[in-house]
This record gives structure tokens, sequence and C-alpha cells, in this order.
């Protein structure tokens, strides 16, 4: 696996850091650091500097070079006590941008994100980058958030690599995409660090009593059954490596709702959901349903493409 993280120095970032450093990625995983320094001046804007202003805006271009270079010195010891291989890269432009480009040129499986950053010209908004990213990228996206006091259980910080229980809450539907998050779930290390919770959402439609309707048809119920057996199949996938494997299944109106509740009542460390834009209406469209849970969720989402 190959892993691209994009960081800005901001404590969101530092947590995205954190949160890489611990996790259960597979054994040989690679891992590249880079952080983007936004282009404030185009070409033909700094060909009208005075020799002056071109002095002042060179010095201030490589003080902030060198300071994104300590940062991620920095970060990348701390990956490297963690015990993973870490390379680093600074690149200058639209940070959405190169973070995607970069992605693209390391061959990265996932990019990791924090989910807000800093404002100004030492940093890159990496808020409003990370759902650019999430938008753009071809590539499975992991937007780390930092815990935070309104989020029921969360923890200010995460322990060390080999001390954890990592709870993750897997959203499940039966598509391509959902099969490739079950997936990327047995690849990692896991022995005994992780707890899944396999959830499997069924959208009821609520327009005209619709609801007592779908309760009543036996259509309803086999399908029902149906999606208990393919959800029990996928969680029996995860069972093969590892124990800590429950299941649940329910109905409901809002099915992003519905995982972000999950999510709080299994006190998940990560939401993994399958990414596939728009999808089939006889599923819960885990597409439109995963940018949602991306953008609202307090908890890391990771969505796999």
């Amino acid at each position: 696996m190959r892993i691209l993280l994009a960081t800005d120095g901001s404590d969101t970032a530092g947590a995205a850091v954190q949160f890489v450093a611990g996790f259960p990625f597979p054994s040989g995983t690679e891992m590249k650091i880079v952080s983007v320094i936004p282009r404030v001046l185009r070409d033909h804007e700094i060909e009208t500097l005075t020799p002056e202003q071109r002095t002042v805006f060179e010095e201030s271009k490589s003080g902030n070079h060198s300071e994104v270079e300590e940062l991620l010195e920095s970060e990348a010891a701390l990956l490297g006590q963690a015990g993973w291989s870490v390379t680093t890269e600074v690149r200058v432009g639209h940070p959405a941008a190169e973070i995607v480009g970069a992605a693209e040129a390391y061959d990265a499986t996932l990019i990791v994100v924090g989910s807000h950053g800093l404002t100004g010209f030492k940093r890159f908004l990496l808020g409003g980058v990370s759902n650019q990213v999430f938008q753009s990228s071809k590539r499975s996206v992991l937007i780390v958030r930092k815990p935070e006091s309104e989020c029921e259980g969360s923890r200010p910080e995460l322990p060390a690599r080999d001390g954890h229980l990592w709870r993750i809450l897997v959203g499940y539907d039966g598509s391509g995409p959902s099969e490739k998050a079950i997936s990327f779930c047995t690849s990692l290390d896991l022995d005994d660090k992780v707890s899944f919770r396999v959830l499997t959402v069924l959208p009821m439609v609520r327009l005209f009593r619709q609801d007592i309707r779908q309760e009543l048809n036996w259509i309803w119920q086999q399908q029902k059954e149906t999606e208990k057996e393919a959800l029990e199949a996928a969680a029996d996938r995860l069972r093969e490596i590892t124990g800590g494997v429950t299941t649940a299944l329910t109905e409901a109106g809002d099915v992003s709702q519905a995982i972000l509740a999950a999510g709080e009542d299994f006190k998940a460390d990560l939401i993994v959901l399958g990414h596939k834009g728009k999808g089939a209406i006889e599923k819960f469209l885990m597409g439109s349903v995963t940018p949602r849970i991306a953008q609202h969720s307090c908890r890391s989402v990771l969505a796999i493409r």
C-alpha cells in the first residue's frame, strides 16, 4: 500500500499524522508526506516587481520553503518512529490540485488529509482543500478529524500504534465499492487491534404511508432477508482474520443520518464507506451518502473508490 499524506502543520494535520502513525496498515506500507506552498504570484506578476520587491519576495519564499521542509522532517521522523517507510515532498501551486497530482505521480493507494487547517501565506486551507481533494481525486481518500468534545466517545489522543483497539464502522450495501471497502479492511494488519461493526441501512420510503406497505409486503421482507445474508457474508470475510466483528441491519428514512448515528453509538474511530458516485436506487445510494457523511461526521471518514 502507498499512502500520500498532505500536511500543513496545523493541529488537524497533526492529528492526521498521529492517526496514520498508529493505524494498522498492512506490513510494508510506504508513505509520502507532501506539503503545498500556495503560489501567491504568477510569473508575469513577478516580472513586474522592482529589484527590491523581488529580493523581498525571494527571501520570503526561501524562508517559507525552509519552514515547510522542517515541518516535513519532523513529521516524517514521527512516522518513522512508528515503523513506517517515509519520504517527503514540497510542492508549489494550488493545494488541492498539487495533492491530487502528487497522488497520481506517487501512484498512491490512499490520500490522507486533515479536515481543516490554518489560513494565510504559510499554510493552505485544508478544510476547503480536503473537500476539493475528496471530490476530484479518483483515489480513495481518508479525511481525519481531530476528536472534538461534541463527538460522543471521542478520545482526545490516539494511543501508540501497538496499544490502541481501533473501532471501525463499515458501511455495506453489496455494491462494488462497498465490497472494496471490505477488501480494504481485510488487508489491514489486524490481529486483535480492531473491532469492526458492519452496517447495512435499508431506505424506508415514507411517502403516502409507504412505510407500512413496505413492512407488510412479503417482497420487502424477502429483500431484508437477502440483505441480512449478504451482510453476514461480508462480515464473515472479516471474521476469517479477526474475531471482533459484529453486524447491524437497520431501516431509515435518512441513510446518512442512520450511519452517522451508528458511528456515534459504536464510538467509531473511523467510518469506512464505498464511494461510487451516483448509484442504483434499489440500494441505499452510498455514492451520494458518502460525501454527506464525509462533510458532516465528527469522526474520521475513509471513502474507498
